[in-house]
């Protein structure tokens, strides 16, 4: 899909480090005058607000073909209600976990079919895909004790390790797909490094597109 604006998105397990380098990135580009807009998956919409809290909820009894489905349900909402607006206006949208996160986590974490989470993705964008993709990558084990030491611990943080391998293996394949357009970066680097390394990736594509940096920040 050609579009004016720029679709980045965030990828990794938990703890990796990667809704940090969201926010960080975010931060830099709209310090450096372009129109941004931070998005996330799940929770960028009111409805995904509501899905969000069933998806992670510990204690949900929720079965692994309707996560799946409801994790394509508010990426479905958050592309039409935010994500495609945004590009067609030529803004930055910069995305807490996207597309990955259901090959990742359903795909390889529930072992369900990759060829069937895929078309339900493409649906679920109508197309649009992202110009930019970093994995933040750790190894499980370390990303475990950093989110099990913190209140907001959510259910797939607490599966177990093999999981845990089982996802960054996802993560590690998608990226492997998508070469040119899909960056592993070094989650065991402090904040500051990692933020330097995308940010030495995307210019490049920013002034390809040549965004305006004069318009407002949103």
């Amino acid at each position: 899909m050609n579009a004016p604006g720029v679709l980045v998105t965030v990828e990794g397990i938990g703890g990796s480090g990667k809704s940090t380098l969201a926010r960080n990135l975010a931060e830099a580009l709209a310090t450096d005058g372009y129109p941004v807009i931070s998005s996330r998956e799940p929770g960028a919409t009111s409805l995904g607000i509501e899905l969000r809290r069933l998806l992670l909820d510990p204690t949900s009894p929720t079965v692994r073909w309707a996560e799946a489905f409801l994790f394509e349900a508010d990426r479905a909402q958050t592309y039409d209600e935010l994500i495609h607006p945004a590009i067609m206006r030529g803004e930055i949208v910069v995305s807490d976990r996207n597309l990955y996160g259901t090959i990742a986590y359903q795909g390889f974490g529930r072992e369900l079919d990759l060829d069937l989470i895929d078309s339900m993705t493409a649906a679920a964008t109508r197309g649009l895909y992202p110009d930019m993709i970093f994995v933040v990558d750790i190894e499980p084990k370390i990303g475990l004790t950093r989110k099990l030491g913190q209140d907001e611990a959510d259910r797939f943080d607490r599966e177990k390790l093999d999981f845990q391998d089982r996802v960054r293996e996802g993560y590690l394949f998608a990226a492997s797909r998508d070469a040119g357009r899909a960056f592993v970066l070094d989650g065991q680097k402090a904040p500051e490094e990692v933020l330097t390394e995308a940010l030495r990736l995307l210019r490049p594509l920013l002034e390809q597109k040549g965004l305006d940096k004069s318009r407002s920040v949103r």
